[in-house]
């Protein structure tokens, strides 16, 4: 499998964790009707009055266990609005507590009735720890307010796009009054998190980096994108071409693997032990792959994290057909389906894996890497297809310069072998260690001598050029 697929294919959790669609927002109706009653709950004048209301949803709470779909729905409804009493009345532990049965915190886990309020949670969440962050005075409390904003902003983000949430101003409901509005999720979540993300190295890289293209809207994002894929890919280059220099080895002794393996049928443990020994032979090593590809886990991960915290900025960046690369490449009206940018992505993966195949030893190998070489790319495209379009152009350029890399490798060995003392083929070793007993290998058979007459025509064809400088 090729490295940078394989490396991809690790983050994988890390992309679905963090910019993966996860969440199903509520509709516009049911928004406006949980709006209504925090507005509500707002207008109680004593915090007596809400000590009762707190008393009569507990009531709902009887049913919190039962298996009726409806009295479960009820008692998620009733958490949530018991959850933002207690922020009314500043007991934001207590609202944490409640907030977090929504989350599963206490009803367990798959398709929770509280489920379809997460939307409003995560930012409820957010702006308690966003109002404590701002009256905290030890650093270590400030680290936890911190880490608890990020948190709910980041999964905040996970809805789809064009989902909706509920906003308060001011931040918590202990503020009196305040003002709830309806907010696109995805723009303001990541506005928040841009204010915590502005001091990070790679924040300020990727920043100094749009400077030097040009500090303008558009083309300096995009060619600051073009410009850490060169230099991602520079930083590992050589790392690279010892992959490369790996994974032709070990192509080149797959015929004499077959051998063995047909030799071998029923012997595995004398087929492992004849490879390992056709690997010395050749001084292959099946692993040699693997190395460099973990020194260039470090390096990719850090482009990653370093685009998440500046996904932001890319908001209103427009690119081709796309409106903003901090959105997902989709089909307009229609997100279940892939975009271009991402098709593309796909394409050069496919062929990028057709370009460095490795022969196969059997025909069950052959027929796995024909259905791995069509199901890796529909299935990385399918899983990417909710990541900003960013982080696409970004692997689109680093795929297109790691296979324009392969070719070259590959054309330049090819070029090599072709010529005369170049570098020869690994010699055939359908036996690497030689039995017991064997003597030297027998003298090279050489052909026979050129004939005299041969030799007479080229001293006399020496001897005619010499006249000829005489003469002049």
């Amino acid at each position: 499998m090729r490295p940078q697929l394989l490396l991809l294919l690790l983050l994988l959790p890390f992309l679905a964790g963090c910019f993966g669609a996860t969440g199903t927002a509520l509709p516009g109706e049911e928004l406006q009707a949980i709006r209504d009653r925090f507005e509500t709950i707002d207008r109680i004048p004593t915090d007596d009055q809400v000590r009762e209301r707190i008393a009569d949803l507990k009531q709902k709470l009887v049913h919190a266990d039962s298996k009726d779909p409806t009295l479960q729905a009820e008692a998620a409804e009733a958490h949530l609005f018991i959850a933002y009493c207690w922020e009314r009345l500043g007991a934001f532990t207590d609202a944490r507590t409640e907030y977090g049965y929504l989350l599963g915190g206490g009803m367990g886990c798959g398709a929770r009735p509280g489920s379809k309020y997460e939307s409003v949670v995560h930012f409820r969440l957010a702006q308690i720890a966003e109002h404590e962050l701002a009256d905290a005075t030890s650093p270590e409390r400030v680290k936890q307010f911190r880490k608890q904003a990020i948190g709910a902003l980041e999964r905040a983000t996970r809805f789809p796009m064009g989902a909706k949430g509920l906003l308060r101003d001011p931040g918590v409901g202990a503020l009196q009054p305040g003002v709830w509005q309806m907010v696109p999720i995805h723009y303001e979540a990541y506005s928040r998190l841009d204010a915590y993300y502005h001091d990070t190295l790679s924040y300020r890289i990727f920043a100094w980096l749009v400077q030097i293209c040009g500090g303008k809207k558009n083309y300096s994002y995009i060619l600051a994108i073009a410009l850490i894929a060169v230099l991602a890919k520079l930083i590992t280059t050589p790392l690279s071409a010892a992959q490369f220099r790996s994974m032709h080895a070990m192509q080149a002794v797959q015929p004499e693997i077959k051998k063995l393996q047909e030799k071998y049928k029923g012997d595995k443990q004398q087929l492992a032990k004849a490879q390992m020994e056709l690997f010395k032979a050749h001084k292959v090593n099946p692993a040699a792959s693997c190395l460099p590809m973990l020194i260039q886990m470090p390096i990719l991960i850090w482009v990653y994290y370093g685009i998440r915290h500046f996904v932001f900025q890319f908001w209103g960046v427009q690119f081709l057909y796309i409106d903003s690369l901090a959105e997902p490449d989709v089909m307009p009206g229609a997100p279940a389906w892939p975009g271009p940018l991402l098709l593309l992505y796909g394409v050069s993966m496919y062929f990028s894996q057709k370009l460095i195949a490795s022969p196969a030893a059997t025909p069950e190998q052959q027929q796995q890497q024909k259905l791995m070489a069509i199901m890796m790319p529909v299935l990385l495209v399918v899983i990417l297809k909710t990541l900003p379009a960013a982080f696409i152009l970004y692997w689109l350029l680093q795929n297109i310069l790691m296979t324009g890399h392969q070719y070259l490798i590959m054309r330049g060995r090819r070029l090599a072998e072709a010529v005369p003392g170049g570098v020869p083929p690994p010699p055939p070793a359908t036996s690497p260690v030689p039995p017991p007993g064997s003597g030297p290998p027998p003298p090279r058979e050489t052909g026979p001598a050129p004939p005299r007459e041969a030799l007479d025509k080229l001293s006399q064809g020496t001897r005619r050029r010499k006249k000829k400088k005489k003469r002049r």
